[in-house]
């Protein structure tokens, strides 16, 4: 989004949080992004502290997530900026940016636009569902009711909203329909590429491996769907790779008979080099980036309901949506079994994804 808008003329400035989690300060970016963008970073602490966090529960009525992402340091530093500067528009990328809305009206004459990339309390509501131990269950429901207090309120206070898929437009509680715009994740143009005939026979997952919702997806998918596909197939193989694992989320891989890379250089490599994409997703919200990517690869996705919405695709067709186990091993085992299949699934993903998620076309329609 930043550099379609940057290619459209806009003069851009952005100020970003570094975090323990997040790293990647402004020299390592690649050289396309020093173009015509004034960069701004600031260090703050997002760690989560146990004992804050139990004070938080007691004491406050705010997201302990949210509350993380106050930083005194990082709204002087956006004061710095609005008295310095003239701008059109901010826009804000997540709702855990909340807490600087105030300072912006302060200082600022410019309309705040909200990048929705999910609905927040959204994911936390499903995890709730799907926790076996109670006391998570009870701490997510709470904090799934603070996070939706803190969206609406969000919501009340901004200009423009931009959301990730017509789902989302229609769940977030905006007053104005007038001033929402849907804008979808962009793929960049050297980014697509339909995919070769070759049968590898693997199967693969990449993503966050410090999110949760992954974290539970991909051990559900092993231990439900792979164990019994390995033994009727014992010639593929599953790669799994993703950066931030934890320690205790890496053993218990280890009883898997699985090719676990962790983080990898180039991820649209890794999946260039990899047949058939497995996003096995029960919680979340917004738009999954990668199944995009992977769809403007070529490659042909196996998914979950939730892994798609956003994403108006076909069953069978550009992508394989599963919601039981049986539906899994019946989808994959169709797919194993014949080539053919996953090379059209690919090929239709591949028009798909270029019909409807072109960066420029989609950035362009923004900017209007």
């Amino acid at each position: 989004m930043i550099t379609g808008f940057r290619d459209l003329g806009a003069e851009l400035t952005v100020l970003t949080m570094q975090t323990y989690k997040h790293n990647y300060p402004v020299a390592d970016f690649p050289a396309n992004l020093h173009n015509d963008i004034k960069w701004y970073q600031q260090w703050i602490n997002t760690k989560i502290n146990p004992i804050k966090l139990v004070l938080n529960f007691i004491f406050s009525k705010r997201a302990y997530n949210a509350v993380r992402f106050d930083s005194k340091l990082f709204a002087d530093k956006l004061v710095g900026l609005l008295t310095s500067n003239s701008y059109d528009l901010v826009q804000l990328e997540g709702a855990y940016l909340a807490p600087y809305v105030n300072v912006i009206r302060e200082y600022s004459q410019a309309k705040i636009s909200l990048r929705a990339h999910n609905i927040e309390a959204e994911i936390w509501h499903r995890l709730a569902n799907s926790a076996s131990n109670v006391l998570q269950q009870y701490y997510f429901k709470n904090l799934a009711k603070r996070v939706a207090r803190l969206e609406k309120e969000l919501l009340s206070k901004i200009d423009l909203l931009v959301p990730i898929s017509e789902k989302d437009a229609e769940s977030l509680p905006f007053n104005d329909s007038s001033k929402v715009h849907v804008s979808p994740t962009g793929i960049l143009a050297n980014k697509f590429r339909e995919a070769a005939s070759e049968n590898r026979k693997t199967l693969f997952h990449i993503g966050a491996l410090d999110w949760v919702p992954n974290q539970e997806g991909v051990l559900w998918f092993l231990e439900n769907v792979w164990m019994p596909l390995k033994s009727k197939f014992p010639d593929w193989e599953f790669r799994l790779a993703g950066r931030n694992a934890p320690k205790d989320f890496e053993g218990k891989l280890e009883k898997y008979a699985i090719n676990y890379m962790g983080e990898v250089p180039d991820a649209g490599l890794f999946i260039d080099e990899n047949d058939i994409m497995i996003v096995p997703l029960f919680a979340g919200s917004g738009m999954r980036i990668k199944i995009i990517e992977g769809m403007a690869r070529g490659k042909c996705v196996v998914t979950t309901p939730v892994g798609v919405e956003g994403i108006p695709v076909k069953n069978k067709n550009e992508a394989y949506i599963c919601k039981q186990k049986e539906d899994w091993i019946k989808a994959l085992e169709s797919l194993m079994e014949d080539q053919n299949k996953v090379m059209k699934c690919g090929t239709l993903a591949y028009g798909f994804a270029k019909e409807n998620y072109s960066n420029e076309s989609l950035i362009k329609k923004l900017s209007q």
